[in-house]
């Protein structure tokens, strides 16, 4: 009961406060998604990516060809037409390449770990950045406007549902914020920012 008799006491406290506008609404998820740096970022994220997929297609085709070259020497070995002592050589070559595959694939593996594990870091880090530059801007625009507080409307509870279901126009300062972050930035498109840099 006290639980209720809180909330709606504190529903109470930010109608009063929006009706002087004191407090407004941003979209955290769409600030970071058209910010210029996330794009920027996100170019970066793929590129990494795409290097990353490129070294792993010159190993595969190494791998390939040594391959090809065991089952050579593996068909040679067992040849009748062939000599004892060239099939006996055969096979030692067959050994030696085999080993070289295996140490092959296990490069090719550790190498995807490792980029792996450097490019989620990097998205880490710049992810944090990023939001921490836009949470920067929001507080300096929010106080030069004299603003008591700014809700994220895009925040979701636990069961992916929208916390917040409406906000007035007047009351939401995401447009405002955006248009200060990429300020002198130009070629913003909400289109060029489907993968990269996650939130």
């Amino acid at each position: 009961m006290k639980r209720a008799i809180w909330i709606v006491a504190g529903l109470l406290m930010c109608n009063l406060a929006m009706a002087d506008g004191k407090i407004v609404f941003v979209d955290l998820q769409e600030l970071f998604t058209r910010f210029y740096k996330t794009q920027l970022a996100q170019d970066q994220i793929r590129q990494q990516t795409d290097e990353m997929k490129l070294e792993q297609d010159i190993m595969k085709n190494e791998i390939e060809e040594i391959r090809e070259e065991v089952e050579q020497l593996r068909a040679d070995s067992r040849d009748p037409m062939l000599s004892t002592e060239v099939r006996s050589n055969k096979r030692v070559l067959l050994e030696e390449r085999l080993v070289k595959m295996q140490e092959q694939e296990q490069e090719m593996l550790e190498y995807e770990q490792l980029r792996k594990k450097q490019i989620d870091e990097q998205n880490t880090r710049m992810t944090k950045k990023l939001f921490d530059e836009i949470q920067d801007n929001i507080s300096s625009y929010s106080k030069e406007k004299g603003y008591e507080a700014v809700i994220d409307r895009s925040a979701q509870s636990r069961l992916g549902i929208q916390v917040i279901n409406y906000v007035s126009i007047s009351a939401d300062i995401t447009a405002n914020v955006l248009a200060e972050l990429n300020e002198g930035y130009e070629g913003i498109t909400s289109e060029n920012t489907d993968s990269g840099v996650n939130p």
